[in-house]
């Protein structure tokens, strides 16, 4: 089962638009606009691929393919949202997407809503059956799937969708942002089909695609986010790492790694080396030396993309932030939230000497990095958004200290398939189940335990082999709204679904009951 696929193109010389349709078998006509292009399709195995070597160069406008199947007779879909927040489980093929559509346009502006998601560029659909996806889905028929993924998002972000009552899959692939010289070559599409085991499919999709991921082991451990938010201060810090070696040294860990990881709240976001002197007197290195002398990994969170409004960054250099249509306004978080420019040498060196500093000088062995979308939000500068997301996750790997792990967060999904050791892959859990009425019906990016954990367990299949999946936390501790129903469910999902294991529970304060409840459940996580 093979797609049919129709590229839109414009000669630069005389703006003369033309098409190319290409049928299932590898046929592609009309033959003129065929030769002109040097068109050539190829299948090998699974794989469908597509590419051109212009006579004159060429814009493709358009890149599109459709694959009829049996949408209606599938017991689910699923199709992989665009980052780590997204939701991402399998739905009936017969659900209505969720999204901002119906959210009044006001509200979305005022809380800028639709910045963390796809909203912005991409067509919404609430029509039931009409859903869409990111990278790669499937289709599941009993314990069977028929799945679909690009073989290379690098060059371009391929947006998947469904229309259930016609039985087609589309797909729909980001064009090169800039003309087509003549005489070079551009695979323009790439995409990999074939039915079977969910396992077995996802595993032959990313070797066909060359992913692999990097090596990495289990970590169990701490962080500070959900017991302190961004109110934190090495005091209060220095206790959480004492009750974390004290909790852990009773615990038989073998073959994990311990982390301490430092959250939000150190710095001003984008002000990475100017930690604030008042609650971090002696600056970020203390931590990461205490907890290697307990003999941990130290992590740190920066959101290295972004500063927010009242950053020394921001009012020292204005010229910094990208002020192109669709990146402004960015997030009401913090004092605000604004994108920089990557594109510009000195904003490359910031964030390049940011990152070298929290590694090689303060000498944290992990990063988690947030935010990440914000690098690829506007296509501009002869790039489209896959583009500028590889190039931007290359320039942290570049930038780090050698040996630094990466936990990626709010990143583009398959931008980050076997470039990071550790991925988020679903939005923040809450310290209730599913977040207040209201909130329910806003992004699909919002913060909810429930939706974590089902994003965690929807993206299983992808970890150890596109990277090490992080499920976000899980509580033991008595002051969150989860009934024993939604705790066992938290537990079970976190243990089963990933290479990380972290709290950010005062372990401290565990009792004798919690303290044999994290052992059991360490041991299951590494047993899995």
């Amino acid at each position: 089962m093979y797609p049919k696929i129709f590229l839109s193109i414009q000669f630069e010389a005389d703006g003369e638009k033309r098409r190319v349709d290409v049928d299932a078998s590898g046929d592609a006509w009309p033959a003129q606009n065929v030769r002109e292009l040097n068109l050539v399709t190829r299948r090998r195995g699974s794989s469908w691929l597509v590419e051109v070597t212009p006579e004159r160069s060429v814009t493709v406008q358009g890149i599109r393919a459709a694959m009829a199947c049996d949408v209606r007779g599938a017991d689910a879909i699923y199709l992989n949202g665009y980052e780590s927040w997204t939701d991402s489980f399998e739905r009936s093929p017969w659900a209505a997407m969720p999204g901002l559509a119906r959210v009044p346009r006001p509200l979305v502006k005022k809380y800028q809503l639709d910045w963390s998601g796809d909203y912005r560029f991409t067509r919404e659909d609430p029509l039931p059956g009409h859903q869409h996806g990111f990278g790669y889905g499937y289709l599941r028929y009993g314990s069977q799937v028929l799945l679909f993924g690009s073989l290379n998002e690098d060059d371009g972000f391929t947006t998947i969708r469904e229309d259930a009552a016609r039985g087609r899959v589309t797909f729909e692939k980001e064009p090169p942002a800039c003309p087509l010289e003549a005489g070079n070559t551009r695979e323009l599409m790439g995409l990999w089909v074939d039915a079977g085991a969910l396992e077995d499919m996802v595993g032959a999709w990313l070797a066909a695609a060359g992913t692999q991921a990097l090596p990495a082991n289990k970590v169990i451990g701490y962080t500070s986010w959900y017991r302190h938010y961004n109110n934190i201060d090495r005091g209060l810090l220095q206790g959480d790492l004492d009750a974390l070696a004290a909790v852990v040294g009773q615990v038989p860990h073998e073959g994990a790694d311990v982390l301490f990881q430092v959250d939000d709240g150190y710095a001003k976001v984008g002000d990475w080396m100017r930690p604030d002197t008042k609650t971090f007197p002696q600056g970020m290195a203390p931590l990461a030396d205490a907890a290697h002398e307990k003999g941990m990994l130290a992590g740190l969170w920066m959101a290295p993309f972004i500063c927010e409004k009242e950053s020394a960054l921001a009012e020292e250099h204005p010229d910094w932030i990208l002020g192109a249509p669709g990146a402004e306004g960015a997030t009401f978080n913090w004092s605000g939230a604004l994108v920089l420019d990557l594109l510009k040498p000195e904003v490359r060196e910031y964030v390049a000497e940011c990152l070298r500093t929290a590694t090689s000088e303060c000498g944290f062995d992990l990063l988690k990095l947030d935010f990440l979308f914000a690098a690829c939000m506007v296509a501009r500068a002869g790039r489209n958004r896959g583009e500028l997301m590889a190039d931007a996750i290359a320039l942290i790997r570049e930038s780090v200290a050698p040996g630094t792990r990466l936990l990626l967060c709010g990143v583009p999904l398959t931008s980050a398939f076997g470039k990071c050791e550790y991925c988020r892959v679903g939005c923040d859990v809450g310290l209730d189940w599913d977040d207040k009425p209201h909130m329910r019906l806003l992004h699909r990016e919002r913060v909810s335990t429930k939706m974590s954990l089902a994003d965690a367990r929807g993206r299983a299949h992808l970890d150890g082999r596109a990277f090490g999946c992080d499920p976000d936390v899980f509580f033991l501790r008595d002051d969150v709204e989860l009934t024993d129903a939604q705790r066992a469910q938290m537990l079970g999902t976190d243990v089963k679904s990933g290479h990380v294991l972290l709290t950010s529970d005062d372990m401290g304060a565990w009792d004798a009951a919690q303290l044999a409840q994290y052992h059991a459940l360490v041991k299951e996580f590494l047993r899995s």
